[in-house]
């Protein structure tokens, strides 16, 4: 549905990738990130992610609340490398942008720059 959705918008596309490891650095030997690559487990969002201006996405965790905060629903304005510059399309701070960075996520034992 995603890419459905992202055809609809003007523009070239922006790919994302995650950069994965594992927590223990004696085991990186054991799990090459390849491998990690191919793992999608419930609730961690995919290694690469697709995105262009003008597309709405939703955070996935709080950032600064009460104004970024999980479940917010933004506008992608411009997209770089290690951060979107986006537009909060609700709740109270509805029309203000921000900059939304690259961060490290961890779940399952990976830690996951998005």
């Amino acid at each position: 549905m995603n890419k459905q959705l992202l055809q609809e918008c003007t523009g070239s596309v922006q790919v994302y990738e995650s950069i994965d490891t594992t927590c223990d650095t004696n085991e990186a030997v054991n799990y090459p990130a390849e491998f990690l690559n191919t793992l999608e487990p419930s609730g961690v969002p995919s290694h690469t992610l697709e995105l262009k201006v003008g597309a709405p996405i939703m955070l996935l965790r709080n950032l600064h609340p009460p104004s970024l905060y999980n479940g917010t629903r933004l506008c992608i304005e411009k997209q770089m490398p290690n951060i979107i510059e986006a537009t909060i399309m609700t709740g109270h701070a509805a029309v203000e942008d921000v900059f939304v960075p690259s961060f490290p996520y961890h779940s399952f034992g990976f830690s996951i720059p998005i």
